[in-house]
């Protein structure tokens, strides 16, 4: 949750946003090293009707300072700004698509690029090019079967990503990352199909396969070898070389299963019935945790 100002702007085809928000870093016991930060982000959307809709969006994360005029300015490429201003903060590029053109199908893809704007195409192994993806399909009454929709989506973030060198600038909210929840040196398969009993009971299926690569740590806590997997360790600490290979460190997956009941029985009266099982697998270390657990949520909408 961000406290924000939003300006938006829509004719014909075009569509434009621009969000100033402003957020706390992680918390501190000690209230002098509680800090705030900000968000800047600008995004054009462009809507060809029953084909597709495109968008190119950026934004940047600032601290240690009020607010910053220049990010204020709606329409600037907060790029160029952020060299102006010396280069202390972290911006972010985001390129993304949605179809409309299949009936009952809509393919999706979205691409961001954190920080560097890939002056290495030859070596994206590298370190800097901090980068991540995700394509994915929403594909409703499948195979002609009424009230039956399903989705698969496939993401990739590469090691670093969301992180900055400036540990209060990370992509983040209250430690919480503003990107994929899954965080950096990491991979997801994801699968959800849901079934419509009717207008107000809802069934859900849905199955997680993760796979990532921590940081490696002694028993004392102390950081041997940083391989990108911590959002709040940059670049530098225990790092071993430029090179920095995709789910390297400690192997760790996870099978997640999830079944979920929506029952509506009032309008805006919602409550759901959820059942998480998990499956954690510690390639590197040769062991397993199970956990299971279920939730009953009730939402008033209104």
């Amino acid at each position: 949750v961000l406290d924000f100002l939003q300006f938006n702007f829509s004719y014909g085809i075009l569509h434009y946003t621009s969000i100033h928000a402003s957020t706390v870093g992680k918390f501190n016991p000690d209230p002098s090293m509680r800090y705030t930060k900000f968000w800047a982000f600008n995004r054009l959307k462009l809507s060809f009707e029953n084909l597709f809709d495109i968008g190119i969006g950026e934004s940047i994360v600032y601290s240690g300072r009020g607010i910053e005029l220049a990010y204020l300015t709606p329409f600037a490429f907060y790029k160029f700004i952020e060299h102006s201003l010396q280069d202390r903060d972290n911006g972010n590029l985001y390129l993304d698509l949605q179809t409309s053109f299949i009936s009952n199908l809509e393919l999706q893809a979205t691409f961001f690029l954190d920080e560097n704007i890939l002056f290495n195409w030859g070596e994206l192994n590298k370190y800097i090019n901090k980068t991540g993806y995700q394509v994915g399909a929403f594909w409703y009454q499948p195979f002609s079967i009424s009230n039956l929709s399903l989705i698969l989506e496939y993401t990739k973030i590469r090691p670093f990503v969301y992180s900055h060198k400036n540990f209060k600038n990370t992509y983040t909210a209250w430690e919480v990352i503003l990107g994929h929840p899954n965080g950096p040196n990491s991979d997801e398969i994801f699968t959800k199909a849901a079934y419509n009993f009717n207008d107000w009971i809802r069934m859900t299926f849905n199955y997680r396969y993760i796979r990532r690569g921590e940081n490696v740590y002694d028993a004392e806590g102390g950081l041997i070898k940083n391989v990108g997997g911590d959002v709040f360790v940059p670049y530098g600490p225990a790092s071993a070389s430029e090179e920095a290979p995709f789910l390297d460190g400690i192997r760790i997956d996870n099978n997640i299963f999830e079944a979920g009941l929506r029952i509506e029985p009032v309008r805006d009266y919602i409550f759901d019935f959820v059942f998480n099982y998990n499956i954690e697998n510690n390639l590197t270390e040769s062991y397993r945790k199970y956990l299971s657990y279920a939730f009953v949520r009730f939402t008033l909408e209104y």
